[in-house]
């Protein structure tokens, strides 16, 4: 193997590597932060500048940071961890992207090494995450390249790389996202951004994968380019087969046979555009997808449903486009099954320009004739009703949620890219005493070089390490925030330890601010039990909308080696762990993409004790003003993995939901014990004292909402009683024995209108809505993994 030399370590004999942790978080250890003092000539200079100076940059300036010395990313809870490279540059590895040989070893050798001449697969996630880096040019692979856990790679954005099949490759997949080491639905947190994948060089004719995407939350695809023959029969662009991804985003495929094939749980594709191919999306399997902001251009069909004999769940086509194409969907008609009742379909706002069919069944009866656009159509499960075959529905949205071309608005994550290096500030390396290094507090430090930043229009970038705050982390308007593999930042303290009254680690914004306020690839955690931890406040409204948002970034609450959680919670009477993970404010309106927020059921840095942490609420949103969530997960949070309260002018596309492993029939704490309601939270009144199987979280809960529009939504419901961490033990309730896992999966109450929701998936969950009306029950609308309402509409 080709070992870089890419440290200096004589520069850092007194900074970070100076101590070796190599052990979980301990509080005891904590230096406190020094003072900071910062003129305040500079912090209210915000007025004097209009945001960072754009150029013409020669080169990424994530790459032209430094990543040899001090200001560089460490990882605290690594062996030897100084010696551990978080960034690495695939040329430093031998890597040559010329067009020439084989450069599928050279890349490889950047996914795996580990700092320490061995590798990084099977390795601790959190503990030993890497940035890896591919400069413009044409890499070609001879043989199959495999990815990593833990793990962003990146191109150059201003001119993506080439990552090209030699004319000879060797095998059936080109790229392979899902690592061995772990199952798809638990590989988590691998990124792969601004590449162009290119297999025209291989035989038309052959079995070919351009790219695997078998894998789970906190992974991110994003401005991917993939070109395949167009005259191809055998090569296709994506294949998902299994695992439990959230977002799929910003892609363009170009030719092949199959652009797309699906067998995920449940996943949303966000501005994805389709030319020259045979078929562009097939789902084989899996439970529910949303293609928003869809093109097929020039393809034979542009959905097709009807394979594996049409098991896959449902599908919704959201602002989308077919032009020059034939069939726009195919499936397969459940209405008469006496089962399961799959293939249902919702087709919103399309735009369509030829004289084929928009929708078709597997027998070729065309249900859905052409015509220039559809408003909303639907064909399944629906409430109020029964199963409805070609139902229409009014489709009113509020212009807050709007694009110029009246679809709901859609952001990529941003990457700066138009910014040359002057213009971003390390926080390592700013001139303040920061480290990173898991043990000391850094909020105040922290807190200066945002203001600082926000002040100057600078861009704030995060090398990789563990950042303590024992005290709020404030971001100011005009802050823009990009981290290298998922820096962490960590609140610890007596300041977030009252669950009676909840404080922001992190707080974006303050109550009717109004500004930029943007955050990207970052992680945000507790480094103990806190159970008056709010982990992220949002306050600010964007100037424009996509001034304020956050991009494939992770809330996590225990999992990883960083906290105490991981290895303190294990007792059958759950730690209050975290008070609310994320809290979109009534001031706030916040643009989302493909954020996790777990309660850790696993440990995913080694082994570790038994994981029982109770986080009392996921995600809370009280905005009026306007809120996107585009592909969001909140799983195994003790009240709720969403709520909408008091919310207004909400668009919600693909939330996933798990519910607590510990919850349900057998519960040593029945909720809201060991929490109190309060400020909105279902309390559980409905239920009889001590019904665990009444008592459990709610997945989505909507109350004194208007104008709330959802779409493809999974709640998922697996275990009951006590949890002892063994995933085939005897309580996996809703699997082997047909048993429901708890009364209600969903809930609706209160003075709530104008809530369109569509592609309702749920799991294990007896009551799909509790919303005493209609009550859905699963046994009324069968399909997916448990249950379907293509259409719920009670309260629009």
């Amino acid at each position: 193997m080709f070992a870089p030399h890419l440290v200096n370590y004589s520069t850092i004999a007194t900074g970070p590597g100076a101590v070796n942790h190599n052990a979980s978080y301990d509080p005891s250890d904590i230096t406190p932060a020094k003072p900071v003092r910062v003129a305040n000539a500079k912090i209210q200079a915000a007025a004097a500048c209009s945001g960072p100076v754009t150029s013409n940059p020669t080169g990424f300036w994530m790459d032209q940071q430094d990543h040899t010395g001090n200001a560089r990313g460490f990882a605290p809870f690594l062996g030897n961890f100084f010696t551990y490279q978080t960034w690495r540059n695939v040329q430093s590895y031998g890597a040559r992207g010329d067009g020439s040989g084989d450069q599928t070893e050279a890349i490889q050798n950047a996914l795996n090494d580990d700092s320490r001449g061995g590798t990084r697969y099977q390795g601790p996630l959190g503990a030993q995450p890497a940035h890896v880096f591919i400069p413009s040019g044409t890499y070609q692979l001879g043989s199959k390249l495999d990815l990593r856990k833990g793990t962003i790679i990146m191109g150059d954005p201003n001119n993506p790389p080439v990552l090209k099949a030699a004319p000879g490759f060797s095998g059936d997949t080109l790229i392979d996202g899902h690592d061995f080491a772990s199952a798809p639905e638990t590989n988590f947190m691998i990124q792969l951004r601004n590449v162009i994948i290119d297999t025209t060089s291989v035989l038309a004719s052959k079995k070919l994968v351009a790219l695997t995407w078998g894998i789970a939350q906190g992974c991110a695809l994003g401005n991917v380019k993939i070109n395949m023959p167009s005259s191809s029969t055998g090569h296709t662009g994506i294949l998902i087969a299994g695992g439990s991804t959230i977002a799929v985003t910003d892609i363009q495929i170009t030719g092949g046979v199959i652009g797309i094939q699906n067998s995920n749980q449940q996943v949303v594709f966000k501005n994805i555009y389709f030319k020259f191919c045979t078929t562009a999306y097939v789902a084989t399997g899996g439970f529910n997808s949303l293609l928003q902001g869809v093109t097929f251009d020039t393809c034979g069909v542009g959905i097709d449903i009807t394979g594996n004999s049409g098991q896959h769940g449902d599908v919704i086509l959201l602002d989308s486009e077919s032009k020059n194409s034939g069939n726009t969907i195919v499936f397969r008609d459940s209405s008469n099954d006496s089962g399961n009742r799959n293939n249902q379909v919702v087709i919103q706002n399309l735009k369509h320009d030829t004289t084929n069919p928009i929708a078709v069944t597997s027998k070729n009866q065309v249900v859905l004739a052409a015509r220039a656009t559809v408003d909303t159509w639907a064909w399944g499960n629906a409430v109020p009703g029964q199963y409805v075959k070609g139902q229409t529905y009014p489709n009113g949205r509020p212009g807050a949620l709007l694009d110029a071309s009246q679809n709901f608005f859609m952001k990529d994550a941003p990457t700066y890219a138009g910014y040359a290096n002057d213009q971003i500030v390390n926080v390592k390396n700013a001139g303040f005493d920061v480290k990173g290094d898991g043990r000391t507090d850094d909020s105040a430090a922290l807190n200066a070089i945002l203001a600082q930043n926000a002040a100057n229009c600078k861009i704030t970038y995060f090398p990789y390490g563990v950042y303590i705050v024992l005290s709020t982390l404030f971001i100011p308007p005009g802050s823009r925030i990009v981290g290298e593999a998922w820096p962490v930042i960590s609140g610890a303290g007596a300041n977030f330890k009252d669950a009676n009254n909840p404080i922001p680690i992190v707080k974006v914004g303050n109550p009717n601010d109004v500004g930029v306020a943007q955050i990207s690839d970052m992680r945000f955690t507790v480094a103990e039990p806190l159970a008056g931890a709010k982990i992220m406040e949002w306050n600010i409204e964007g100037s424009q909308k996509g001034d304020v948002g956050i991009w494939n970034s992770i809330v996590n609450i225990g999992g990883f080696r960083d906290s105490t959680v991981t290895s303190s919670c294990g007792s059958q009477d759950p730690c209050q762990a975290a008070h609310t993970g994320v809290h979109l404010t009534t001031s706030s309106s916040v643009y989302v993409q493909n954020l996790w927020v777990w309660t850790a059921d696993h440990s995913e840095d080694g082994s570790a004790p038994l994981q029982i942490i109770s986080t009392g609420r996921g995600i809370l949103v009280e905005s009026t003003k306007a809120t996107w969530l585009v592909g969001s997960g909140s799983e195994h949070h003790w009240f709720y993995g969403y709520s909408f309260n008091n919310a207004q002018n909400v668009y919600a596309g693909l939330l996933q939901v798990e519910s607590p492993y510990m919850q349900g029939r057998g519960a040593v704490q029945v909720a809201p014990a060991p929490w109190t309601a309060r400020n909105g939270d279902p309390d559980f009144s409905w239920c009889a004292g001590g019904d665990g199987y009444c008592r459990s979280s709610v997945g989505i809960n909507v109350q004194n909402s208007q104008n709330i529009f959802l779409y493809s939504s999974s709640t998922w419901a697996f275990f009951d009683g006590t949890w002892n961490g063994d995933y085939g033990q005897g309580n996996q309730c809703g699997v082997t024995d047909g048993t429901f896992c708890q009364a209600n999966m969903n809930r609706v109450t209160g003075k709530t209108s104008s809530l369109s929701w569509y592609g309702v998936n749920t799991k294990a969950g007896e009551t799909m809505i509790l919303d005493g009306q209609s009550n859905p029950k699963k046994l009324n609308n069968p399909g997916g993994w448990g249950g379907i309402l293509m259409a719920y509409i009670t309260f629009a």
